[in-house]
């Protein structure tokens, strides 16, 4: 069954129960669903199916219901950040040639001062600024309005549900392209696997660009469990988030590591614990056994399990941890979910089925994306392979793995130039490309350098062009004008020149050495 399939059916069955809880403000199955069928009914009258609408949306009800809205009328949502400058955001709604617009009250202010988009058929929301075909309001129908349940287009599993955009080594995202058969087999996956039901309350921390909350919003919907949306100021604040959880009894958190370590460290989360929380989830990065061990202590009643997959999968892997980690323990990534075959590959191609070997983690099965938009050379040549004589896709993740003697997958890093940084996905080639762009900049590195709590943080290097004028606020207010702000570097360093290896390329280890030494 497809997600908004399953969102359907319980809206059905559970018309009159809360199903978001958003700045004190309580929505019924019956309201959310009806608030997405008149989006829906505003999609399917102004597009073609599978056009894509780009949501510039704060996390809320109404980015709920404007996703449902979009599947229901056969189109693809692209979730954008809402927090990221405006030369990203105009790039993917362009990339993704997307034919609507769907903006609320912030997005629409920061719009009005833009330039128009060209070909955008339908604008919903407020913005005089940006021309388009049609437009539409995104205000929610009357209190009285019920879902009617109507017949809207027919997908294929094969067609696109939503695109997300992630870090790309030159410098400009790219977009994971994720169909409904990927969407409906890791749904379908969670909840087999979890105990998720119509009394969890369940907190919706990630952001809705990431992939986290795709278990949160469709898996939470179709048990008819009630969401309460996490908003950025709050997330950003250990002890209001903390606050959050307690206030509205959250049962179900899915979250990443560096968010629940600021938990752990900077909260007072061991004062009272969270007695209503049974079910942690993490992903992401890996979490580090300290952390972790305190957390566990802290919430002795919450089953914890540790999730692995890179958005091009959706999580594919999963492991339940029987107690807290001993110090300095690594904890395993587990074993393939239902249906999905995990494989390491050594560096002459080869099959790695002993253990102790290390090799590159390979994933083949439903929920593996197609590849990514407008991008055929990169999804052909550098992730995407095809097994065998098959026609299914095997993602190669780019991260390194080794077997177990138990026969668990233990995650070991990446062998590329990617790193995670508080739960998110960056090339450091996006971050140096941009740096490259600035007038005045000869040369660049950027780094990634261990934190206990960001699992990393980054730091830039750059060489001036002779005669060039450039200093670290110039350079920084350069990446926050382009950059998500966490992928913008911490520091950005200007050089004289950097070290270089016996080949006459960048050192990196020793920028990483000398910047750790600096830290200690």
């Amino acid at each position: 069954m497809l997600i908004h399939e399953r969102v359907a059916e319980a809206a059905a069955r559970h018309q009159h129960a809360p199903a978001v809880v958003h700045d004190g403000k309580v929505l019924t199955y019956g309201q959310l669903f009806a608030w997405a069928e008149q989006l829906a009914e505003v999609f399917a009258g102004a597009l073609s199916p599978g056009d894509r609408v780009a949501l510039n949306l704060q996390k809320s009800p109404a980015a709920i219901a404007a996703m449902i809205g979009t599947l229901l009328a056969g189109c693809t949502y692209v979730p954008i950040d809402p927090a990221s400058p405006m030369l990203r955001r105009r790039f993917i709604v362009q990339d993704s040639n997307a034919a609507a617009l769907v903006l609320d009250a912030v997005a629409a202010a920061e719009w009005s001062r833009e330039p128009p988009i060209p070909n955008l058929a339908l604008l919903v929301g407020t913005c005089p600024a940006l021309p388009a075909v049609q437009r539409a309001s995104l205000e929610p129908p009357g209190q009285a309005t019920r879902p009617v349940f109507r017949e809207f287009r027919q997908v294929q599993s094969s067609d696109l549900a939503y695109v997300l955009y992630t870090s790309g080594s030159t410098g400009e995202p790219k977009g994971v392209m994720i169909t409904h058969g990927n969407a409906a087999g890791f749904v379908t996956w969670a909840l087999d696997q979890f105990d998720i039901n119509s009394s969890d309350r369940i907190a919706i921390h990630a952001p809705l660009h990431f992939d986290l909350p795709v278990l949160d919003v469709y898996a939470g919907l179709a048990r008819g469990a009630c969401l309460f949306p996490v908003n950025e100021t709050t997330a950003r604040f250990p002890e209001a988030f903390l606050r959050f959880l307690r206030e509205h009894e959250v049962s179900v958190l899915y979250a990443v590591p560096s968010a629940l370590t600021a938990l752990v460290s900077r909260s007072t989360l061991f004062r009272s614990g969270i007695p209503s929380l049974r079910l942690l989830l993490y992903a992401g990065e890996e979490f580090q056994a300290a952390p972790l061990a305190r957390l566990m202590a802290a919430l002795p009643s919450a089953r914890v399990f540790n999730l692995y997959g890179p958005i091009e999968t959706n999580v594919v892997t999963v492991h339940e941890l029987s107690g807290p980690p001993a110090p300095g323990e690594r904890i395993p990534i587990g074993h393939a979910i239902a249906g999905t075959e995990i494989f390491l590959v050594g560096n002459d191609g080869a099959l790695i089925r002993q253990a102790g070997l290390e090799g590159e983690i390979v994933v083949s099965g439903p929920t593996v994306s197609p590849g990514y938009l407008n991008r055929p050379e990169l999804t052909a040549q550098t992730r995407f392979v095809t097994r065998g004589g098959t026609q299914q896709p095997a993602y190669r993740t780019g991260d390194l793995g080794v077997w177990r003697d138990d026969g668990l997958l233990q995650f070991l890093g990446r062998r590329d130039g990617v790193v995670k940084t508080r739960g998110f996905r960056v090339d450091l080639g996006d971050i140096e490309a941009t740096l490259s762009a600035c007038p005045g900049v000869a040369e660049v590195a950027a780094i990634a350098v261990p934190d206990p709590e960001y699992t990393t943080r980054l730091l830039g290097f750059v060489v001036p062009a002779p005669e060039a004028r450039i200093d670290e606020p110039m350079l920084v207010a350069w990446c926050r004008h382009r950059l998500p702000l966490y992928m913008v570097p911490e520091r950005i360093s200007v050089r004289k020149r950097l070290p270089r290896t016996s080949t006459g390329k960048i050192a990196r280890k020793i920028l990483v050495s000398n910047a750790e030494l600096v830290e200690s």
